[in-house]
C-alpha cells in the first residue's frame, strides 16, 4: 500500500520498532512495584531468631538446650512449638569433576 509514489504506508523495521516500543511501555505500565523487606534477625551466643509479619517468631539452635535458653529469653508467650530438624551437608573435600 503507498500513500504516494514512492513511499510505503509502513515497513517492516520500522514496524517492529514501533511493536517493541508498545509492548515495552505496556507492560512497564502494568508492572507493580513491591516493598521488598529483608527479615530482621536478632543474633544472640547460641541461637538466632526472628518474627513474621503474623507474629510467629522463628528460632534456629544447633540443640535442643540452646532452644529452652531462647525461649526462657525470648518469652514469646503462650503457644505452641513445632520443631523441625534442618541438617545441611556439605561435602568434605571439593567434588572433583571426572574426564571422560
Amino acid at each position: 500500500m503507498q500513500l504516494l509514489t514512492g513511499k510505503r504506508l509502513a515497513n517492516t523495521l520500522g514496524m517492529k520498532h514501533s511493536f517493541t516500543l508498545v509492548m515495552f511501555l505496556a507492560i512497564s505500565a502494568c508492572a507493580k512495584k513491591v516493598e521488598v523487606r529483608a527479615p530482621h534477625i536478632i543474633r544472640a551466643e547460641r541461637y538466632l531468631y526472628t518474627t513474621g509479619e503474623d507474629g510467629r517468631v522463628y528460632i534456629v539452635t544447633t540443640n535442643t538446650k540452646d532452644f529452652d535458653e531462647a525461649m526462657k529469653a525470648i518469652h514469646p508467650g503462650p503457644a505452641s512449638v513445632d520443631k523441625l530438624d534442618l541438617w545441611v551437608v556439605t561435602p568434605a573435600t571439593p567434588v572433583k569433576k571426572a574426564v571422560h
